[in-house]
This record gives structure tokens, C-alpha cells and sequence, in this order.
């Protein structure tokens, strides 16, 4: 979480918030605070963080989001490779995440939006235009001559991000009505729902059995 006397922005997992959070630090601005990177406590909602009580700080709330299906395989690579976590991957071609945080289980996506109420934040920063979106719409909430924000991909993973090479169509389809409020959130932030282009597919199977076969 960062915030001021002006904002809370919320951390969703897999969103580009540690690299977010590691640019306000390099950048001292003042009376902005940001959660230590090595907490869980920087995933919290404003309800677990400030209570119940406290939930109207009249402070505006913002949240990075992502098209659900660059989510999942995020999710996903993140806690085979990064933590080290033997997951099959059929679940996530249903819309389903393994929660560590809810004991070891499988949940869908939706979780994450009902537990931050993202629908519902004020401002939202697409991780795909990161730059862009903050410096329209974070930078006005900083203190006057505050430098364009920027942010280096320093932690960003090594995986391969083409969905086609992971979900066909009907996965796509699957994944979407099992998460009726990303798939409405999707829609109404980038104005479409994440598709599979035909001919990238088979590409894609062209590829990866060329690979499976000769290792190139």
C-alpha cells in the first residue's frame, strides 16, 4: 500500500506493485508512505488495514489493475518459479489461483476484487500503461513539483507471456464466466475482453510441439 493525506493506492498481487512501491522509496517523496516490500501487510484492504470504523478518510482510493488472463499465468509462474510450489496448471485455465493466504487452496480470481472492493475505487491504473495512468492520474495527488513518476521493470519475471501458448478459447471462456466481476471490470477498463487471435494459436501449436519434438 502507498499512501498520503490525499490517496490510498491498494497493492493487488501481480500487479506491478513491488516495483511501484520500490520507486516512491527511491523517490523520498514527502509525506508519502509506503509499506515495507518484506510484509504481507502490503496487500491488506483499507478495511483490514484502517478497520471498519475507519474506512471513510475521504481519501481517494486507487488500484493497478490487469487483464485476468496475464493474471493468472503471473500468479501462477510466480509461486512455481519464484517460490518454488509444485501447482498443476489446469486449474488456472478454469480462472482458478492457489491462495496461500487462505490456507493451500484453489479460488477464483474474484476474490482478490470482492476482498479490495476494486470495483469500487476511485481511480484505476492499468499495469499495461503504468507510466501513463499514474502520471495522470497519481502525480496531481503529489505535492507540487513532484518529477514524472517512472518505473524500471526490475522485478519482473522471466516467463513466457504468451497466453496462446497456455489457454485456447474455451479456456478463455471458462476463465471469464467463473469470474463474472473481473470479466465486467475487464471489459469496462480496456473496453474488450482479452481474445485469442486464431492464427497466433496455431502458431503457438506449432511452436511448442516443434519444440516438444526437436528441443528448438
Amino acid at each position: 500500500m502507498i499512501s498520503n493525506k490525499k490517496f490510498v493506492w491498494l497493492h493487488l498481487p501481480k500487479t506491478g506493485g513491488t516495483s511501484t512501491a520500490r520507486s516512491f522509496r527511491n523517490m523520498h517523496i514527502a509525506g508519502v508512505h509506503v509499506d515495507p516490500e518484506t510484509e504481507d501487510m502490503k496487500h491488506e484492504s483499507i478495511e483490514a488495514r484502517f478497520g471498519l470504523a475507519n474506512t471513510q478518510t475521504n481519501r481517494l482510493t486507487i488500484i493497478t489493475s490487469r487483464r485476468l488472463v496475464h493474471w493468472l499465468l503471473s500468479d501462477w509462474h510466480h509461486k512455481t518459479i519464484k517460490m518454488g510450489l509444485d501447482l498443476p496448471f489446469a486449474p488456472t485455465t478454469s480462472g482458478l489461483f492457489y491462495s496461500l493466504r487462505l490456507g493451500g487452496t484453489w479460488v477464483a480470481a474474484d476474490y482478490w476484487l470482492r476482498y479490495f472492493k476494486a470495483t469500487s475505487c476511485d481511480r484505476v491504473v492499468r499495469l499495461e500503461h503504468l507510466e501513463e495512468d499514474s502520471n495522470k492520474l497519481v502525480l496531481p495527488l503529489l505535492p507540487a513539483g513532484t518529477p514524472n513518476l517512472k518505473f524500471p521493470d526490475k522485478n519482473r519475471n522471466k516467463y513466457n507471456r504468451k497466453m496462446e501458448h497456455f489457454f485456447s478459447t474455451r479456456d478463455l471462456n471458462r476463465i471469464y464466466s467463473n469470474n463474472p466481476i473481473w470479466s465486467a471490470w475487464e471489459e469496462k477498463i480496456y473496453g474488450n475482453r482479452s481474445t485469442i487471435n486464431p492464427l497466433h494459436r496455431i502458431s503457438a501449436k506449432i511452436k511448442l510441439l516443434n519444440y516438444l519434438q526437436n528441443g528448438d
